[in-house]
């Protein structure tokens, strides 16, 4: 557990295990405690990196970014902090969008990518239902003490600055990631559980597999969500470990 000071803002992260670095990138209005065990179940091969994004879960409460490209840059910053020059990353969710634009920023550092649970660019009725997520929220609700969970007492903070943040154009321009896909070249796992929704459709995994030049597809079946990660971590872990070596044996032949 350490922070990071970046332009004066403190960023939380957590480091756990050895071996080669792999980079965990939160969801929306999540943190990463959100990945629960699925860390230490990584953190048996890999050396582990988990911050919390500036103005989430741990990290310092922020005003409202009026720059999305403020998340990538605090994770390269974060990166050349530890020494890292070039690392695994996995996002979910929002932090699928994240990592794409760390690929599309510097390919050269990203060894492999995986997205959990991908967004390409949020559609109308996605946003529509995110917007409604964010609305006034009962503070007895389970949504409420979920947010408690990932960021504290001030939890109401954390998610108005999220709701903020995300509702700019500028937001949401730069993270749509789908006119840029043909430029993510590197080894990508693209994932997801089979049940379609609004703000993850089950298109998006097929389009970034299809229109990447460098993917494998999983698509679990059965899940009550769309995320493998939250669902079902060992056989994301282990989908996640087959998928590196096989990148390896490409790699050697």
């Amino acid at each position: 557990m350490a922070t990071l000071a970046v332009d004066g803002v403190e960023i939380y992260y957590e480091d756990h295990g050895r071996g080669e670095p792999l980079l965990l990138v939160h969801g929306a209005a999540a943190s990463g405690k959100w990945f629960g065990d699925l860390v230490p179940q990584l953190a048996r091969e890999y050396r582990v990196i988990v911050p919390d994004l500036r103005g989430l879960g741990r990290s310092q409460r922020v005003a409202p970014l009026t720059r999305p490209q403020v998340w990538v840059e605090d994770l390269w910053r974060l990166l050349d902090e530890l020494e890292l020059d070039r690392v695994h990353v996995a996002g979910v969710s929002l932090g699928s969008r994240i990592a794409g634009r760390l690929v599309l920023d510097n390919a050269s550092r990203v060894r492999t990518l995986t997205v959990d649970a991908p967004i390409v660019g949020l559609s109308s009725a996605g946003n529509a239902s995110l917007n409604t997520v964010f609305s006034a929220v009962d503070s007895g609700s389970a949504q409420a003490q979920e947010w408690q969970t990932l960021h504290g007492d001030d939890w109401r903070d954390a998610i108005d600055f999220y709701a903020k943040t995300r509702g700019t154009n500028e937001f949401q321009d730069y993270f749509t990631l789908r006119p840029h896909l043909a430029d993510v070249g590197v080894p990508t796992l693209v994932c997801r559980g089979d049940l379609d929704d609004s703000i993850h459709p089950v298109d998006d995994a097929f389009i970034w597999h299809k229109q990447a030049p460098n993917t494998q597809l999983f698509i679990a079946p059965g899940l009550t969500q769309s995320s493998v990660m939250l669902e079902r971590a060992e056989q994301f872990v282990a989908e996640f470990t087959a998928f590196q070596a096989r990148c390896s044996l490409a790699a050697v032949s």
